[in-house]
Order: structure tokens, then sequence, then C-alpha cells
């Protein structure tokens, strides 16, 4: 999951850059194919969470730090369904799921889809930061000798 959204949102910016080429198309779908696979991939994770036995965390980590992982954990799940979700409503046209599958558009009002294009824009903003929080995250701890938190991301 997290190279897909990682190559999602890398090529989501490259898109505007690529805005009226053949290759505009060619990414375009595929990153919308990706997504409509990732959502209910998203979805069935999230529940499994519910489901699963909690892992402990180390030891050597405070309640406020195990406390504050868990909400950024919340947030970034969150961040994730609305840019997932707002990158379906925003469509201003079908596409083909990698090229198989004709795949309508959800909503077919301009404003409404507008809307959710912005939505879509600043949330992946926020995913960005939070991503880039999360990397930094993980590296301070494994540099600073607690490898342990990287083991249990792979």
């Amino acid at each position: 999951m997290a190279v897909i959204i990682i190559y999602a949102m890398c090529v989501g910016y490259i898109l505007h850059a690529l805005e009226g080429t053949r290759w505009f198309y060619f990414f375009s779908e595929l990153n919308m194919s990706l997504a409509t696979i990732a959502t209910p991939v998203m979805l069935v994770r999230f529940i499994w969470r519910f489901f699963r036995p909690s892992i402990e965390r180390p030891a050597g980590i405070s309640l406020r730090k195990k406390q504050m992982v868990a909400l950024v954990h919340e947030v970034f799940y969150l961040t994730i369904f609305a840019v997932l979700v707002s990158g379906f409503l925003m469509l201003h046209k079908d596409y083909h799921l990698f090229g198989l599958l004709h795949v309508t558009r959800p909503v077919d009002v301009p404003v409404i889809n507008q809307f959710f294009f912005t939505a879509h824009r600043y949330s992946c903003m926020v995913l960005g930061i939070i991503l880039v929080m999360h990397v930094a995250a993980v590296l301070k701890y494994t540099v600073t000798g607690k490898p342990e938190i990287l083991r249990r991301m792979l």
C-alpha cells in the first residue's frame, strides 16, 4: 500500500507538467486504476486493525508518545481515505481500469467535481506532509538505536 500511495502522489504532481500530452492520459488512468484497487484494500486493512491482536509497542517509548503515534496513524488513515474518495468524486470523465474495464465517474456536476478537486489537492498536500513526518520519525528511531520500529513496519 505504501508503494502505491507514494507512487500515486508523485505521479499526481508530475501530471500537472504532462497536461495535454499522451503521457498525461496514460499516467492519469494508471493513477485512477491504482486508486480503484487501493480503496477496497485500504478499507479491509482499516477494518482488520480492529480484529487482529494488538502489537506491543517497544517498552522504551512513553505512554504519551504511544498515544501520539496512535493519533497520527488515525489521521494518516483518514487522510488516505480523503485522498481516495475525493479523487473519485473529482473525476471529469469516465476511465478504464487498467485499460480493460470501463468505470463511470460517480458525479456529473461540474461544481461538485471542482469542489472535490480542491479537496483532493489539499488532502494530497496533508498526506505528503504526514508521510514525510512518518518517514523522518522512523529514520530517527532507527538511527538512535531503536530499529525494532522499522522491523515492525516491514
